[in-house]
């Protein structure tokens, strides 16, 4: 290459003249330089792989494109509860109040019973929170077996439930929520005291932590003496 760019200083000085052959030869009084071969002159496949840049500490480091934090689904009623170890898939609906002879309000779960257009359904309170929102989650379900009815009540398996165990809730607004079960316990319910309603309060009331909790009847069939809650974080 350099002998190219001596050639090149020297044109002024240079004249051109064509051999048979058809290659050319530069001139002058006092030089006669062939020119090179195209066979001489190096390929791009023949030049060595300049491995400089690859060498060098590239001191740049690019910024990584954070990670969009995904927007939490707003809280909103549950409409359906799936309990995969008990064989639970059922919809949930509003548990209405009604005041009774005595001035009570109670909670209509009449209105949960199965017809015979559909299974029974489970129930959560007026007053529970809902998934998402935090609080206490209320669901409540009829325990009957085979033998009163022609079927089964939703939460008739809910004391085989273990420590662990999954729950599946879906919201009106479309979330999904999964807890898992933490304790299963049975509270007398026999006598209705003002100590006896303050355990079950203990449940059923508000709580800091959103939870789930899920009552039915237990105790002897028929007679259902206390209340089985299971609660799920």
């Amino acid at each position: 290459m350099l002998l190219w760019a001596a050639l090149v200083t020297l044109k002024p000085f240079l004249i051109s003249s064509q051999l048979g052959s058809g290659n050319y030869l530069l001139t002058s009084n006092k030089i006669s330089l062939p020119l090179p071969q195209l066979s001489s002159i190096r390929t791009p496949e023949a030049t060595p792989e300049d491995v400089f840049f690859s060498l060098v500490h590239n001191p740049y480091t690019p910024t990584p494109t954070p990670t969009p934090t995904p927007t939490p689904i707003p809280a909103g009623p549950v409409i359906r509860v799936v309990i995969p170890s008990i064989d639970v898939d059922r919809a949930v609906v509003p548990l209405r109040q009604y005041r009774d002879s005595t001035g009570q309000i109670q909670y209509d779960t009449n209105s949960l019973f199965a017809t015979s257009s559909r299974l029974d359904l489970v129930g959560q309170t007026l007053t529970s929170g809902d998934p998402g929102g935090g609080g206490n989650i209320v669901l409540v379900g009829h325990n009957y077996n085979r033998g009163w009815y022609a079927w089964e009540g939703v939460f008739v398996s809910l004391d085989d439930l273990k420590p662990g165990d999954k729950i599946v809730l879906y919201t009106e607004n479309g979330g999904k929520f999964k807890y898992y079960v933490k304790k299963v316990v049975q509270v007398p319910y026999l006598y209705k005291t003002a100590a006896e309603l303050n355990k079950h309060l203990n449940y059923l009331g508000p709580t800091h932590d959103e939870r789930v909790t899920m009552v039915t009847c237990g105790g002897p069939f028929g007679v259902w003496s206390a209340r089985i809650y299971v609660v799920a974080k």
